[in-house]
């Protein structure tokens, strides 16, 4: 998205956001097939691109990456419109199950009755929690939040692109909440805006996205809307999953700052962590 477009878009309330995309692809949306399983582009709100392609796209990386198989327990931390859930429904045996939350309710709403009718040991729960880019009607604190999942109880964890929308605090717990729920050996495949030397020596000058509001651990893109688009120094994030027990497996740089073709060239940052 343009900057200055995206710092418009940022300017408004939040109802407002989600109402004008609705209204753009009206037209589209009238008149495209229905799809029980692809929900309608105004809906969409956890970025660009083709739905089906990237969430194929990332379950490949979690096959390439992470272990777990058809019986696993998964859990997608995030889990927005589903876009991550729809290929685990063609690997999952009934064995398997898929967990999922989420603090906006129109994705919640359309899993539940798109995916969780037709798969009932998919799963998907609305956590309502502040934040700056998604609502604003709630003082709950992602910081205070105790996963609704008991200890050492999933194969798989993942998250795409929620720690780029979290302060520290935040990241803290929930990095702490995803050690609780992993079963021993296994990972969590994450991504971020992560800021090592190569990203400060360059300044961000060649990369889609900027970070100029420096606070140390982490900078910000729009100090106006925090949560939009949050970047972490790597040294913060290796050092908190040493002290959360937790083992980096693959760091694979993403191609928004510029710096280099990334392995994968997916757009963020990749850090995949195992239980200890």
């Amino acid at each position: 998205m343009n900057p200055l477009l995206r710092k418009t878009f940022y300017s408004l309330p939040i109802p407002l956001r989600y109402f004008i995309r609705r209204l753009i692809y009206l037209p589209q949306d009238l008149f495209s097939k229905s799809n029980s399983l692809v929900p309608p582009k105004g809906l969409i709100f956890t970025g660009s691109g083709d739905y089906t392609k990237i969430g194929e796209q990332f379950f490949s990386h979690f096959q390439k990456y992470c272990d777990f198989d058809k019986d696993s327990a998964v859990l997608d931390i995030g889990c927005g419109i589903g876009r991550m859930a729809i290929p685990f429904t063609n690997y999952l045996s009934p064995k398997g199950r898929y967990e999922g939350f989420d603090i906006v309710k129109v994705g919640i709403d359309w899993c539940t009755k798109n995916i969780h009718s037709r798969f009932p040991n998919f799963n998907f729960k609305l956590i309502p929690l502040k934040n700056d880019l998604y609502r604003l009607d709630t003082n709950e604190k992602a910081a205070e939040l105790k996963f609704p999942y008991g200890s050492d109880s999933f194969d798989l964890v993942f998250l795409t692109s929620v720690f780029t929308h979290m302060m520290p605090e935040d990241v803290e717990n929930y990095i702490s909440e995803i050690q609780r729920v992993l079963v021993k050996d296994k990972k969590c495949f994450a991504t971020f805006f992560i800021i090592d030397e190569d990203v400060k020596t360059s300044s961000n000058g060649i990369g889609t996205k900027k970070f100029p509001h420096n606070f140390g651990d982490y900078y910000l893109m729009d100090k106006n809307v925090k949560e939009a688009n949050v970047a972490f120094k790597k040294s913060y994030i290796e050092d908190l999953l040493k002290k959360n027990n937790l083992e980096l497996a693959h760091f694979i740089k993403g191609n928004w700052s510029g710096i280099e073709i990334p392995e994968l060239n997916e757009h963020q940052d990749i850090i995949i962590f195992k239980k200890l």
